[in-house]
């Protein structure tokens, strides 16, 4: 290999490593950008929700609030836990009791 053709793919690499470090820095910048924003939204609710009970207002709204993320939360959870459930429901009764008949054998003593 020549030292020109070295030079030459030494020359692309060092673009290409020049093109990484501004598209990592595009990408650390808008991350940021968008990390304050978060934390803007956060603080401005925070307060928001500090003010209404403080007021003793807005704290039925707060409550109905909470209640509905649970009750999302809670449907989620239910959907989750039913798709894995689901393959379980396909397991034969005769493998269900060897899994049994291992543990019990763990588990208790002869």
């Amino acid at each position: 290999m020549g030292i020109e053709r070295i030079l030459s793919m030494g020359e692309r690499l060092q673009k290409l490593l020049e093109g990484a470090e501004k598209d990592a820095e595009t990408i650390v910048t808008e991350a940021e950008k968008r990390a304050t924003e978060m934390i803007s939204k956060a603080k401005a609710e925070a307060e928001r929700r500090q003010n209404m009970a403080q007021r003793g207002r807005g704290i039925d709204e707060l409550i109905r609030e909470a209640e509905e993320k649970a009750k999302k939360e809670a449907e989620k959870s239910l959907k989750d836990y039913k798709a894995k459930a689901e393959p379980l429901k396909t397991v034969t009764k005769e493998k269900r009791d060897e899994a049994v008949a291992i543990v019990l054998k763990e588990v208790l003593p002869e």
